[in-house]
Protein backbone atom coordinates (compact mmCIF):
# COMPACT_ATOMS: atom_id res chain seq x y z
CA UNK A 1 0.00 0.00 0.00
CA UNK A 2 2.77 2.41 0.87
CA UNK A 3 4.27 4.21 -2.10
CA UNK A 4 7.42 6.30 -2.22
CA UNK A 5 7.10 9.89 -3.33
CA UNK A 6 9.13 10.42 -6.48
CA UNK A 7 10.14 13.67 -8.09
CA UNK A 8 9.82 13.74 -11.88
CA UNK A 9 13.35 13.61 -13.16
CA UNK A 10 14.72 16.57 -15.12
CA UNK A 11 13.48 15.65 -18.58
CA UNK A 12 14.20 19.23 -19.43
CA UNK A 13 16.16 21.23 -16.91
CA UNK A 14 13.53 22.46 -14.45
CA UNK A 15 10.96 23.04 -17.17
CA UNK A 16 7.46 23.47 -15.58
CA UNK A 17 5.63 20.50 -17.03
CA UNK A 18 2.08 21.68 -16.32
CA UNK A 19 2.13 25.43 -17.09
CA UNK A 20 -1.26 25.08 -18.80
CA UNK A 21 -0.56 27.96 -21.20
CA UNK A 22 -2.79 28.27 -24.17
CA UNK A 23 -1.54 25.90 -26.87
CA UNK A 24 -2.85 28.14 -29.67
CA UNK A 25 -1.07 31.14 -28.15
CA UNK A 26 2.19 29.23 -28.00
CA UNK A 27 1.75 28.06 -31.57
CA UNK A 28 1.13 31.62 -32.77
CA UNK A 29 4.31 32.79 -31.04
CA UNK A 30 6.28 29.98 -32.70
CA UNK A 31 4.91 30.78 -36.16
CA UNK A 32 5.57 34.55 -35.86
CA UNK A 33 8.85 35.07 -37.70
CA UNK A 34 9.00 38.70 -36.57
CA UNK A 35 9.64 37.69 -32.97
CA UNK A 36 13.10 36.99 -31.59
CA UNK A 37 14.57 33.51 -31.96
CA UNK A 38 14.73 33.07 -28.19
CA UNK A 39 10.97 33.72 -27.77
CA UNK A 40 10.08 31.40 -30.62
CA UNK A 41 12.33 28.63 -29.26
CA UNK A 42 10.84 29.03 -25.79
CA UNK A 43 7.34 28.74 -27.27
CA UNK A 44 8.10 25.62 -29.34
CA UNK A 45 9.73 23.98 -26.30
CA UNK A 46 6.59 24.61 -24.22
CA UNK A 47 4.49 23.22 -27.06
CA UNK A 48 6.58 20.06 -26.89
CA UNK A 49 6.06 19.68 -23.15
CA UNK A 50 2.85 21.32 -21.92
CA UNK A 51 -0.13 19.06 -22.21
CA UNK A 52 1.66 16.52 -24.40
CA UNK A 53 4.47 14.76 -22.60
CA UNK A 54 2.24 12.51 -20.46
CA UNK A 55 -0.70 12.10 -22.85
CA UNK A 56 0.67 12.60 -26.38
CA UNK A 57 4.39 11.96 -26.35
CA UNK A 58 4.38 11.59 -30.12
CA UNK A 59 3.32 15.26 -30.33
CA UNK A 60 6.17 16.12 -27.98
CA UNK A 61 8.56 14.41 -30.39
CA UNK A 62 7.07 16.31 -33.35
CA UNK A 63 7.43 19.75 -31.76
CA UNK A 64 10.90 18.85 -30.46
CA UNK A 65 11.94 18.02 -34.03
CA UNK A 66 10.78 21.48 -35.18
CA UNK A 67 12.74 22.90 -32.27
CA UNK A 68 15.86 20.96 -33.28
CA UNK A 69 15.67 21.88 -37.00
CA UNK A 70 15.27 25.58 -36.24
CA UNK A 71 18.12 25.55 -33.71
CA UNK A 72 20.39 23.70 -36.15
CA UNK A 73 19.61 26.23 -38.89
CA UNK A 74 20.57 29.06 -36.52
CA UNK A 75 23.64 27.23 -35.22
CA UNK A 76 22.33 27.21 -31.63
CA UNK A 77 23.92 24.06 -30.23
CA UNK A 78 22.55 24.46 -26.73
CA UNK A 79 18.98 24.61 -28.06
CA UNK A 80 19.71 21.59 -30.28
CA UNK A 81 20.70 19.68 -27.14
CA UNK A 82 17.47 20.77 -25.39
CA UNK A 83 15.39 19.53 -28.32
CA UNK A 84 17.20 16.18 -28.38
CA UNK A 85 16.56 15.87 -24.65
CA UNK A 86 12.82 16.43 -25.29
CA UNK A 87 12.81 13.77 -28.00
CA UNK A 88 14.54 11.34 -25.67
CA UNK A 89 11.84 11.96 -23.07
CA UNK A 90 9.11 11.37 -25.67
CA UNK A 91 10.64 7.99 -26.44
CA UNK A 92 10.91 7.26 -22.72
CA UNK A 93 7.19 7.95 -22.25
CA UNK A 94 6.50 5.51 -25.11
CA UNK A 95 8.68 2.92 -23.33
CA UNK A 96 11.18 2.95 -26.16
CA UNK A 97 14.23 2.96 -23.90
CA UNK A 98 16.72 2.24 -26.66
CA UNK A 99 15.68 5.33 -28.64
CA UNK A 100 15.43 7.41 -25.48
CA UNK A 101 19.01 6.53 -24.53
CA UNK A 102 20.16 7.30 -28.08
CA UNK A 103 18.69 10.82 -28.01
CA UNK A 104 19.86 11.48 -24.46
CA UNK A 105 23.43 10.54 -25.37
CA UNK A 106 23.28 12.70 -28.50
CA UNK A 107 22.14 15.59 -26.32
CA UNK A 108 24.88 14.85 -23.78
CA UNK A 109 27.56 14.83 -26.48
CA UNK A 110 26.58 18.32 -27.65
CA UNK A 111 26.50 19.61 -24.07
CA UNK A 112 29.95 18.19 -23.47
CA UNK A 113 31.24 19.91 -26.64
CA UNK A 114 29.93 23.33 -25.52
CA UNK A 115 30.85 22.69 -21.85
CA UNK A 116 27.24 22.99 -20.64
CA UNK A 117 27.93 21.36 -17.27
CA UNK A 118 24.49 22.02 -15.79
CA UNK A 119 22.81 20.60 -18.89
CA UNK A 120 25.07 17.54 -18.67
CA UNK A 121 23.93 16.99 -15.08
CA UNK A 122 20.25 17.07 -16.14
CA UNK A 123 20.79 14.60 -18.99
CA UNK A 124 22.82 12.24 -16.80
CA UNK A 125 19.91 12.20 -14.34
CA UNK A 126 17.60 11.24 -17.23
CA UNK A 127 19.93 8.46 -18.38
CA UNK A 128 20.17 7.20 -14.79
CA UNK A 129 16.38 7.13 -14.62
CA UNK A 130 16.24 4.78 -17.62
CA UNK A 131 19.00 2.61 -16.10
CA UNK A 132 16.92 2.46 -12.91
CA UNK A 133 13.78 1.40 -14.80
CA UNK A 134 15.75 -1.31 -16.60
CA UNK A 135 17.13 -2.68 -13.34
CA UNK A 136 20.67 -1.50 -14.14
CA UNK A 137 21.29 -0.31 -10.59
CA UNK A 138 25.07 0.21 -10.82
CA UNK A 139 24.77 2.23 -14.05
CA UNK A 140 21.97 4.30 -12.53
CA UNK A 141 24.06 5.08 -9.45
CA UNK A 142 27.04 6.02 -11.63
CA UNK A 143 25.01 8.46 -13.71
CA UNK A 144 23.17 9.98 -10.74
CA UNK A 145 26.52 10.41 -8.96
CA UNK A 146 28.15 12.06 -11.99
CA UNK A 147 25.21 14.45 -12.23
CA UNK A 148 25.60 15.28 -8.54
CA UNK A 149 29.36 15.88 -8.90
CA UNK A 150 28.84 18.18 -11.90
CA UNK A 151 26.38 20.27 -9.93
CA UNK A 152 28.71 20.41 -6.90
CA UNK A 153 31.61 21.58 -9.07
CA UNK A 154 29.50 24.46 -10.38
CA UNK A 155 28.47 25.54 -6.87
CA UNK A 156 32.11 26.37 -6.07
CA UNK A 157 31.98 29.42 -8.35
CA UNK A 158 28.26 30.21 -8.60
CA UNK A 159 25.15 30.69 -6.48
CA UNK A 160 22.75 29.95 -9.32
CA UNK A 161 19.64 28.31 -7.75
CA UNK A 162 19.27 26.12 -10.85
CA UNK A 163 22.46 24.34 -9.82
CA UNK A 164 21.03 23.55 -6.39
CA UNK A 165 17.78 22.40 -7.98
CA UNK A 166 19.85 19.98 -10.04
CA UNK A 167 21.38 18.70 -6.80
CA UNK A 168 17.86 18.18 -5.39
CA UNK A 169 17.09 15.85 -8.30
CA UNK A 170 20.34 13.90 -7.83
CA UNK A 171 19.87 13.59 -4.06
CA UNK A 172 16.27 12.43 -4.48
CA UNK A 173 17.20 9.88 -7.12
CA UNK A 174 20.09 8.47 -5.09
CA UNK A 175 18.04 8.46 -1.88
CA UNK A 176 15.17 6.61 -3.55
CA UNK A 177 17.60 4.11 -5.12
CA UNK A 178 19.33 3.36 -1.79
CA UNK A 179 16.09 3.22 0.29
CA UNK A 180 15.97 -0.58 0.44
CA UNK A 181 19.63 -1.57 0.06
CA UNK A 182 21.25 1.11 2.25
CA UNK A 183 18.60 3.09 4.18
CA UNK A 184 21.22 4.97 6.21
CA UNK A 185 22.79 6.36 3.05
CA UNK A 186 19.33 7.10 1.67
CA UNK A 187 18.57 9.19 4.78
CA UNK A 188 21.80 11.16 4.24
CA UNK A 189 20.71 12.08 0.70
CA UNK A 190 17.16 12.98 1.79
CA UNK A 191 18.50 15.23 4.57
CA UNK A 192 20.75 17.02 2.05
CA UNK A 193 17.71 17.35 -0.19
CA UNK A 194 15.64 18.89 2.65
CA UNK A 195 18.39 21.44 3.42
CA UNK A 196 18.42 22.71 -0.16
CA UNK A 197 14.63 22.66 -0.64
CA UNK A 198 14.22 24.65 2.59
CA UNK A 199 16.67 27.24 1.31
CA UNK A 200 15.10 27.52 -2.15
CA UNK A 201 11.49 27.19 -1.02
CA UNK A 202 10.86 24.02 -3.04
CA UNK A 203 7.94 23.00 -0.83
CA UNK A 204 6.63 20.04 -2.81
CA UNK A 205 10.06 18.43 -3.16
CA UNK A 206 10.70 18.99 0.55
CA UNK A 207 7.39 17.30 1.46
CA UNK A 208 8.23 14.32 -0.72
CA UNK A 209 11.59 13.98 1.09
CA UNK A 210 9.78 14.05 4.48
CA UNK A 211 7.40 11.29 3.41
CA UNK A 212 10.19 9.13 1.99
CA UNK A 213 12.12 9.46 5.25
CA UNK A 214 8.95 8.54 7.13
CA UNK A 215 8.69 5.36 5.04
CA UNK A 216 12.31 4.42 5.87
CA UNK A 217 11.78 4.89 9.64
CA UNK A 218 8.48 3.01 9.47
CA UNK A 219 10.14 0.03 7.74
CA UNK A 220 12.80 0.02 10.47
CA UNK A 221 10.16 -0.02 13.23
CA UNK A 222 10.99 3.50 14.42
CA UNK A 223 7.35 4.59 14.54
CA UNK A 224 8.05 7.80 16.46
CA UNK A 225 10.37 9.28 13.81
CA UNK A 226 8.16 7.89 11.05
CA UNK A 227 5.13 9.68 12.51
CA UNK A 228 7.02 12.96 12.86
CA UNK A 229 8.19 12.94 9.21
CA UNK A 230 4.77 11.83 7.87
CA UNK A 231 3.04 14.67 9.70
CA UNK A 232 5.64 17.21 8.58
CA UNK A 233 5.22 16.06 4.98
CA UNK A 234 1.43 16.13 5.16
CA UNK A 235 1.39 19.64 6.66
CA UNK A 236 3.63 20.91 3.88
CA UNK A 237 1.54 19.29 1.13
CA UNK A 238 -1.67 20.75 2.58
CA UNK A 239 -0.13 24.22 2.41
CA UNK A 240 0.39 23.98 -1.33
CA UNK A 241 -2.78 21.99 -2.01
CA UNK A 242 -1.08 19.00 -3.65
CA UNK A 243 -4.12 16.70 -3.54
CA UNK A 244 -2.35 13.59 -4.80
CA UNK A 245 0.43 14.06 -2.25
CA UNK A 246 -2.10 14.76 0.54
CA UNK A 247 -3.97 11.53 -0.20
CA UNK A 248 -0.75 9.49 -0.15
CA UNK A 249 0.33 11.21 3.07
CA UNK A 250 -3.01 10.44 4.80
CA UNK A 251 -2.80 6.82 3.72
CA UNK A 252 0.78 6.55 5.04
CA UNK A 253 -0.39 7.79 8.45
CA UNK A 254 -3.33 5.35 8.33
CA UNK A 255 -0.93 2.47 7.67
CA UNK A 256 1.37 3.59 10.49
CA UNK A 257 -1.44 3.75 13.09
CA UNK A 258 -2.84 0.40 11.87
CA UNK A 259 0.56 -1.23 12.39
CA UNK A 260 0.64 0.26 15.90
CA UNK A 261 -2.83 -1.18 16.66
CA UNK A 262 -4.46 2.26 16.96
CA UNK A 263 -7.34 1.36 14.64
CA UNK A 264 -9.46 4.46 15.37
CA UNK A 265 -6.73 6.89 14.29
CA UNK A 266 -5.95 4.68 11.30
CA UNK A 267 -9.63 4.78 10.29
CA UNK A 268 -9.71 8.57 10.76
CA UNK A 269 -6.80 9.19 8.38
CA UNK A 270 -7.93 6.55 5.89
CA UNK A 271 -11.45 8.04 5.72
CA UNK A 272 -10.03 11.48 4.97
CA UNK A 273 -7.90 9.96 2.24
CA UNK A 274 -10.88 8.05 0.83
CA UNK A 275 -13.07 11.18 0.71
CA UNK A 276 -10.43 13.21 -1.14
CA UNK A 277 -9.59 10.35 -3.51
CA UNK A 278 -13.27 9.79 -4.41
CA UNK A 279 -13.70 13.53 -4.95
CA UNK A 280 -10.72 13.62 -7.30
CA UNK A 281 -11.62 10.20 -8.80
CA UNK A 282 -8.13 8.96 -7.99
CA UNK A 283 -8.34 5.16 -8.23
CA UNK A 284 -4.96 4.50 -6.60
CA UNK A 285 -5.86 6.61 -3.55
CA UNK A 286 -9.32 5.03 -3.24
CA UNK A 287 -7.89 1.52 -3.48
CA UNK A 288 -5.19 2.18 -0.83
CA UNK A 289 -7.60 3.92 1.62
CA UNK A 290 -10.25 1.21 1.21
CA UNK A 291 -7.67 -1.48 1.90
CA UNK A 292 -6.57 0.25 5.13
CA UNK A 293 -10.19 0.59 6.30
CA UNK A 294 -10.89 -3.03 5.38
CA UNK A 295 -7.95 -4.23 7.53
CA UNK A 296 -8.99 -1.99 10.45
CA UNK A 297 -12.69 -3.05 10.46
CA UNK A 298 -11.72 -6.68 10.07
CA UNK A 299 -9.43 -6.38 13.12
CA UNK A 300 -12.28 -4.70 15.06
CA UNK A 301 -14.70 -7.49 14.11
CA UNK A 302 -16.94 -5.25 11.99
CA UNK A 303 -17.09 -7.72 9.12
CA UNK A 304 -19.97 -6.02 7.31
CA UNK A 305 -18.01 -2.76 6.84
CA UNK A 306 -14.86 -4.72 6.20
CA UNK A 307 -16.54 -6.63 3.36
CA UNK A 308 -17.92 -3.48 1.77
CA UNK A 309 -14.55 -1.73 1.89
CA UNK A 310 -12.76 -4.83 0.62
CA UNK A 311 -15.09 -4.84 -2.40
CA UNK A 312 -14.39 -1.12 -2.89
CA UNK A 313 -10.65 -1.81 -2.71
CA UNK A 314 -10.84 -4.64 -5.29
CA UNK A 315 -13.11 -2.58 -7.56
CA UNK A 316 -10.74 0.39 -7.71
CA UNK A 317 -7.66 -1.80 -7.75
CA UNK A 318 -9.06 -3.46 -10.88
CA UNK A 319 -10.01 -0.05 -12.25
CA UNK A 320 -6.47 1.10 -11.60
CA UNK A 321 -5.11 -1.94 -13.42
CA UNK A 322 -7.46 -1.26 -16.31
CA UNK A 323 -6.43 2.36 -16.30
CA UNK A 324 -2.77 1.37 -16.39
CA UNK A 325 -3.53 -1.10 -19.14
CA UNK A 326 -5.29 1.61 -21.14
CA UNK A 327 -2.38 3.93 -20.61
CA UNK A 328 -0.07 1.20 -21.77
CA UNK A 329 -2.27 0.64 -24.83
CA UNK A 330 -2.23 4.36 -25.51
CA UNK A 331 1.54 4.38 -25.20
CA UNK A 332 1.85 1.42 -27.51
CA UNK A 333 -0.54 3.14 -29.91
CA UNK A 334 1.60 6.28 -29.82
CA UNK A 335 4.65 4.17 -30.38
CA UNK A 336 2.99 2.41 -33.33
CA UNK A 337 1.80 5.69 -34.84
CA UNK A 338 5.24 7.15 -34.44
CA UNK A 339 6.90 4.16 -36.09
CA UNK A 340 4.30 4.19 -38.88
CA UNK A 341 4.82 7.90 -39.43
CA UNK A 342 8.57 7.39 -39.35
CA UNK A 343 8.21 4.62 -41.96
CA UNK A 344 6.03 6.87 -44.15
CA UNK A 345 8.50 9.69 -43.79
CA UNK A 346 11.22 7.25 -44.71
CA UNK A 347 9.36 6.26 -47.91
CA UNK A 348 8.78 9.89 -48.88
CA UNK A 349 12.31 10.67 -48.03
CA UNK A 350 13.51 7.71 -50.07
CA UNK A 351 11.49 8.93 -53.12
CA UNK A 352 12.96 12.40 -52.86
CA UNK A 353 16.32 10.91 -52.35
CA UNK A 354 15.92 8.77 -55.45
CA UNK A 355 15.14 11.82 -57.60
CA UNK A 356 17.92 13.75 -55.98
CA UNK A 357 20.28 10.82 -56.42
CA UNK A 358 19.36 10.60 -60.12
CA UNK A 359 20.33 14.22 -60.67
CA UNK A 360 23.37 13.78 -58.57
CA UNK A 361 24.27 10.69 -60.62
CA UNK A 362 24.09 12.72 -63.88
CA UNK A 363 26.23 15.44 -62.42
CA UNK A 364 28.51 12.86 -60.97
CA UNK A 365 28.89 11.20 -64.40
CA UNK A 366 30.01 14.51 -65.95
CA UNK A 367 32.24 15.14 -63.04
CA UNK A 368 33.67 11.63 -63.31
CA UNK A 369 34.36 12.18 -67.02
CA UNK A 370 36.20 15.41 -66.34
CA UNK A 371 38.00 13.79 -63.49
CA UNK A 372 38.96 10.88 -65.76
CA UNK A 373 40.47 13.31 -68.33
CA UNK A 374 42.31 15.16 -65.63
CA UNK A 375 43.42 11.88 -64.17
CA UNK A 376 44.73 10.70 -67.55
CA UNK A 377 46.66 13.95 -67.99
CA UNK A 378 48.06 13.59 -64.51
CA UNK A 379 49.03 9.99 -65.26
CA UNK A 380 50.89 10.98 -68.50
CA UNK A 381 52.68 13.80 -66.73
CA UNK A 382 53.54 11.47 -63.91
CA UNK A 383 54.91 8.89 -66.35
CA UNK A 384 57.07 11.55 -68.08
CA UNK A 385 58.37 12.71 -64.75
CA UNK A 386 59.10 9.16 -63.71
CA UNK A 387 60.84 8.44 -67.03
CA UNK A 388 62.97 11.57 -66.71
CA UNK A 389 63.92 10.61 -63.21
CA UNK A 390 64.78 7.08 -64.35
CA UNK A 391 66.99 8.35 -67.19
CA UNK A 392 68.69 10.88 -64.95
CA UNK A 393 69.30 8.28 -62.30
CA UNK A 394 70.56 5.80 -64.95
CA UNK A 395 73.10 8.31 -66.33
CA UNK A 396 74.21 9.27 -62.88
CA UNK A 397 74.66 5.60 -62.01
CA UNK A 398 76.73 5.03 -65.20
CA UNK A 399 79.03 7.95 -64.37
CA UNK A 400 79.37 6.70 -60.85
CA UNK A 401 80.05 3.16 -62.09
CA UNK A 402 82.74 4.40 -64.53
CA UNK A 403 84.42 6.36 -61.78
CA UNK A 404 84.34 3.33 -59.53
CA UNK A 405 85.81 1.14 -62.27
CA UNK A 406 88.62 3.65 -62.91
CA UNK A 407 89.40 3.82 -59.23
CA UNK A 408 89.39 0.05 -59.01
CA UNK A 409 91.69 -0.22 -62.07
CA UNK A 410 94.13 2.25 -60.55
CA UNK A 411 94.03 0.32 -57.31
CA UNK A 412 94.68 -2.97 -59.18
CA UNK A 413 97.69 -1.50 -61.03
CA UNK A 414 99.07 -0.16 -57.77
CA UNK A 415 98.65 -3.58 -56.15
CA UNK A 416 100.26 -5.22 -59.19
CA UNK A 417 103.36 -2.95 -58.90
CA UNK A 418 103.60 -3.77 -55.23
CA UNK A 419 103.38 -7.50 -55.99
CA UNK A 420 106.09 -7.20 -58.68
CA UNK A 421 108.39 -5.41 -56.25
CA UNK A 422 107.74 -8.07 -53.64
CA UNK A 423 108.54 -10.79 -56.20
CA UNK A 424 111.92 -9.14 -56.96
CA UNK A 425 112.74 -8.97 -53.31
CA UNK A 426 111.81 -12.64 -52.93
CA UNK A 427 114.03 -13.61 -55.84
CA UNK A 428 116.98 -11.73 -54.32
CA UNK A 429 116.39 -13.42 -51.00
CA UNK A 430 116.18 -16.82 -52.73
CA UNK A 431 119.54 -16.18 -54.47
CA UNK A 432 121.13 -15.12 -51.22
CA UNK A 433 119.80 -18.24 -49.54
CA UNK A 434 121.09 -20.44 -52.42
CA UNK A 435 124.52 -18.82 -52.26
CA UNK A 436 124.57 -19.19 -48.50
CA UNK A 437 123.59 -22.84 -48.78
CA UNK A 438 126.34 -23.49 -51.37
CA UNK A 439 128.95 -21.71 -49.27
CA UNK A 440 127.73 -23.48 -46.19
CA UNK A 441 128.16 -26.87 -47.85
CA UNK A 442 131.65 -26.00 -48.98
CA UNK A 443 132.54 -24.71 -45.55
CA UNK A 444 131.14 -27.80 -43.92
CA UNK A 445 133.23 -30.01 -46.25
CA UNK A 446 136.37 -28.03 -45.51
CA UNK A 447 135.73 -28.00 -41.79
CA UNK A 448 135.03 -31.73 -41.86
CA UNK A 449 138.33 -32.39 -43.58
CA UNK A 450 140.21 -30.20 -41.13
CA UNK A 451 138.48 -31.92 -38.23
CA UNK A 452 139.31 -35.37 -39.57
CA UNK A 453 142.90 -34.29 -39.99
CA UNK A 454 142.99 -33.01 -36.43
CA UNK A 455 141.47 -36.19 -35.14
CA UNK A 456 144.01 -38.22 -37.02
CA UNK A 457 146.87 -36.24 -35.55
CA UNK A 458 145.34 -36.57 -32.07
CA UNK A 459 145.01 -40.34 -32.45
CA UNK A 460 148.50 -40.54 -33.76
CA UNK A 461 149.75 -38.52 -30.83
CA UNK A 462 147.82 -40.67 -28.43
CA UNK A 463 149.16 -43.82 -30.00
CA UNK A 464 152.69 -42.52 -29.83
CA UNK A 465 152.16 -41.43 -26.28
CA UNK A 466 150.83 -44.79 -25.28
CA UNK A 467 153.67 -46.51 -27.05
CA UNK A 468 156.27 -44.22 -25.50
CA UNK A 469 154.87 -44.68 -22.05
CA UNK A 470 154.46 -48.41 -22.40
CA UNK A 471 158.14 -49.01 -23.18
CA UNK A 472 159.45 -47.44 -19.92
CA UNK A 473 156.61 -49.14 -18.12
CA UNK A 474 157.74 -52.56 -19.38
CA UNK A 475 161.29 -51.79 -18.41
CA UNK A 476 160.15 -50.61 -14.97
CA UNK A 477 158.15 -53.75 -14.41
CA UNK A 478 161.03 -55.92 -15.57
CA UNK A 479 163.36 -54.31 -13.08
CA UNK A 480 160.85 -54.81 -10.32
CA UNK A 481 160.47 -58.48 -11.20
CA UNK A 482 164.21 -58.85 -11.36
CA UNK A 483 164.64 -57.33 -7.95
CA UNK A 484 162.01 -59.64 -6.56
CA UNK A 485 163.62 -62.66 -8.06
CA UNK A 486 166.91 -61.79 -6.36
CA UNK A 487 165.00 -61.69 -3.09
CA UNK A 488 166.59 -58.88 -1.28
CA UNK A 489 166.41 -59.15 2.50
CA UNK A 490 166.66 -55.58 3.33
CA UNK A 491 163.46 -54.20 4.75
CA UNK A 492 163.96 -50.83 3.08
CA UNK A 493 164.43 -52.48 -0.27
CA UNK A 494 161.18 -54.34 0.18
CA UNK A 495 159.36 -51.05 0.74
CA UNK A 496 160.90 -49.54 -2.36
CA UNK A 497 159.98 -52.51 -4.41
CA UNK A 498 156.43 -52.44 -3.10
CA UNK A 499 156.08 -48.72 -3.95
CA UNK A 500 157.47 -49.32 -7.44
CA UNK A 501 154.97 -52.11 -8.00
CA UNK A 502 152.07 -49.95 -6.95
CA UNK A 503 153.23 -47.17 -9.23
CA UNK A 504 153.66 -49.58 -12.05
CA UNK A 505 150.12 -50.92 -11.60
CA UNK A 506 148.71 -47.40 -11.78
CA UNK A 507 150.68 -46.64 -14.97
CA UNK A 508 149.40 -49.89 -16.44
CA UNK A 509 145.84 -48.91 -15.60
CA UNK A 510 146.30 -45.55 -17.35
CA UNK A 511 147.71 -47.21 -20.41
CA UNK A 512 144.76 -49.59 -20.64
CA UNK A 513 142.30 -46.70 -20.50
CA UNK A 514 144.21 -44.87 -23.28
CA UNK A 515 144.17 -48.00 -25.38
CA UNK A 516 140.41 -48.43 -24.92
CA UNK A 517 139.79 -44.82 -25.95
CA UNK A 518 141.92 -45.18 -29.02
CA UNK A 519 140.16 -48.37 -30.03
CA UNK A 520 136.72 -46.82 -29.54
CA UNK A 521 137.65 -43.74 -31.62
CA UNK A 522 139.01 -45.84 -34.42
CA UNK A 523 135.85 -47.98 -34.44
CA UNK A 524 133.68 -44.83 -34.67
CA UNK A 525 135.70 -43.40 -37.54
CA UNK A 526 135.47 -46.65 -39.40
CA UNK A 527 131.72 -46.85 -38.83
Amino acid sequence: MRGYFLIVICFYLFQPLCAQENIDSLRSVWENADLSDSLRLKAINKLAWDGHIFTQPDSTYYYAQLHFDFAKEKGLKKEMAVALNSQGTAHYMMDNYAKAIEYYYHSLKIKEAINDTLGMAATLNNIGMINDDQGLRKEAIDNYTKAMEFAKSLLKNSNDPNIEESLVSSYNNLGTLYTESDPELALVYFIKMINITSKLGLVREQAYAFNNMGNIYSDRGDKENALAYYQEGLTTLEKIGDQGGIIDGLNNLGILYFEQGDYQKAISYAKKALDKAEKDELNSGISDAAEILYECYKSLGNHQKALRLYELHIQHRDSLKNELSKQELIRQSYKYEYEKRAAADSIAFATNEEIKNSKIAEQQALLDSEQAEHLLLYVVLAMLIVLTIVIYRGNRRQVQAAKVIADQKEEVESQRDKISHQNQLLEEKNREITDFNNNLERLVTERTKELQKSLYQIRKYQHNLAHNIRAPYVTLMGLINLIEDERFDSTENQKVIQALRVTGDKVELVLRDISKELNATESTDKG
